[in-house]
């Protein structure tokens, strides 16, 4: 997805909000630790001035628990709107609900970071007032959670697109089916916050959800006692959810989706042929809610499972969810997507201190390929030219790398020899950070989806599929590589080395993606989560 559409709003803190004396206040305590950090600080000078900014602290306090008492709405000091408090996001679901214009400033959102709680707690209670506007709390994604900001907006812009970013509900709709947890409710409704471009041809009406494949499959595990937390390595059955996540669907390719309440994969998989070939041309699904599908009949092309669609139960039906989709002209869009050609990857250094036993001819094998790329830079013409991003597989080059495409001799001159030597500076140090060049790539990762067609249109509770323990399937390498399947971010200690499975029947169901697949009776999916 080309992240190049943007548009800038404000981001402001806490003290932006601040009434008269409490930004005196505020001021007393910035000189104060100001004059802390002087160099030449004696001891008992350094002491005074914490006894100092305690009764200070103490004193802001209890200012910002009296205005939270009065229930008044807080008002943003205009000098907050400055040029230096102007960021950018990525378009979305809620910028385009909001008809946001490329590369302009809005006042219709801003973003809070989120320093004294007190003064939070004012603002998502009673909003506050910016040039005569009411801004109300929206929501706050799980990264925006985790580093203390939060979505205002304005509350008559809000008024508008509600219906179409909830999907129809209201909270108090949410609330009479027995509520929700905070924090889930805020990172499903911050889904249309995402930097999504809009899916044109999706047919919200040749979609279902369905139940998700679960099995129960046996292996070796370290099994922690709940009570005890005793540590015990022994063979034992673990239910795995292998569809977690993830969906079909016949039109490719594969995707990240988002819709109102919906996230997850959807991987292009020929279901239709399946049922031709396996079921005697005819498949009756039921959904979720206990409604049966004719799936060939209908010409359904987008199978969802249940974990992706996360506000399932306060919508009476998936009929009922598709009809307000439409109504309120709700957007399915996607974030990521399969390229057509996916460049080979680097390892990082989380996944190289996993390693710890590692020799020296080992460490030598791992760093040979960013060995040979440094010193090709300027040498060897077609790895210059990728490293520059100046190949055909970029889908946004800029200025420079298309004049480089047009005519190469630019590389004698003195502008692009600094760029080559600022290339070469740059891949030294990555190197140095453990960012190496490795035969890898990064990929979509998918069940075995053979397996969840047997067991959704054949009945099957324990499919075969067409992986063993201990395979995989990818058509990015050749049959028989061992290959490592590590996630990024690591978590833990994973390096599950499996074996890549590649025949005619494989190439045949899997071969329409550059997914890497997994194996169901494979507990893979507990390594990697």
């Amino acid at each position: 997805m080309a992240l190049n559409k943007q548009i800038h709003l404000f981001s402001v803190a806490t003290d932006a909000f601040y009434t008269e004396e409490e930004q005196y206040r505020h001021k007393r305590l910035l000189k104060l630790y100001k004059a802390r950090q002087k160099k030449d600080i004696q001891p008992w000078r350094k002491k005074a001035i914490n006894r100092v900014i305690k009764k200070e602290k103490n004193k802001l306090t209890d200012l910002l628990n009296a205005h939270l008492e009065r229930k008044e709405t807080r008002q943003l000091n205009q000098s907050a709107l400055c040029d230096k408090n102007i960021i950018s996001l990525f378009e979305s679901s809620l910028t385009r609900a909001l008809n946001l214009k490329t590369n302009e400033l809005t006042k219709d959102l801003m973003i809070l970071n989120v320093f004294f709680f007190q003064v939070f707690e004012d603002l998502v209670k009673y909003g506050f007032e910016c040039e005569g506007e009411r801004y109300i709390f929206l929501t706050a994604s799980a990264g925006q959670i985790r580093t203390k900001r939060a979505v205002f907006v304005k509350e008559s812009a809000y008024e508008q697109i509600v219906k179409r970013l909830m999907c129809g509900l209201t909270i108090e709709d949410i609330n009479d089916q027995g509520g929700i947890n905070t924090n889930k409710y805020l990172a499903y409704l911050a889904l249309n916050n995402s930097a999504t471009e809009v899916w044109e041809d999706f047919d919200i009406d040749k979609s279902i959800v369905v139940d998700d494949f679960e099995t129960c499959v046996e292996g070796e595990v370290d099994y922690i006692d709940d009570v005890t937390y005793e540590i015990t390595r022994k063979k034992m059955g673990v239910p795995i959810p292998h569809m977690d996540g993830c969906g079909i669907m016949l039109d490719g390719p594969t995707r990240m989706v988002r819709l109102p309440w919906v996230k997850g994969l959807l991987v292009t998989f020929p279901f239709d042929k399946f049922i031709q070939e396996k079921c005697g041309g005819e498949a009756i699904v039921t959904d979720i809610y206990g409604q049966e599908h004719d799936i060939l009949a209908e010409g359904i092309k987008y199978i969802f499972t249940k974990s992706q669609f996360k506000l399932y139960k306060y919508y009476q039906s998936w009929a009922c969810y598709k009809m307000k989709f439409k109504f309120f002209q709700c957007e399915a869009c996607y974030c990521n997507i399969e390229e057509p050609y996916i460049p080979k990857s680097r390892i990082n250094y989380q996944m190289l201190q996993t390693l710890s036993d590692m020799k020296d001819d080992e460490i030598q094998r791992l760093i040979r390929q960013s060995v040979e790329e440094i010193e090709a830079i300027g040498n060897d013409y077609q790895i210059t030219m990728r490293l520059l991003g100046a190949t055909e597989y970029n889908k946004n080059p800029s200025w420079f790398q298309e004049a480089l495409m047009i005519y190469p001799e630019l590389f004698r001159d003195p502008y692009c020899r600094d760029i080559l030597k600022q290339t070469k500076q740059s891949l030294v140090k990555q190197a140095k950070g453990g960012r190496l060049r490795v035969n890898g790539k990064y990929l979509f990762l998918s069940p075995d989806l053979y397996a969840f067609c047997e067991w959704l249109f054949l009945g099957e509770q324990n499919p075969k599929g067409l992986l063993e323990d201990g395979e995989v399937y990818t058509s990015e390498f050749k049959n028989d590589d061992e290959l490592a399947c590590l996630r990024s971010p690591h978590l833990y200690r994973e390096w599950p080395i499996k074996q890549n499975k590649r025949n005619e029947e494989l190439d045949k169901w899997f071969g329409m993606t550059k997914c890497i697949y997994t194996s169901c009776h494979d507990l893979i999916s507990r390594i990697l989560q």
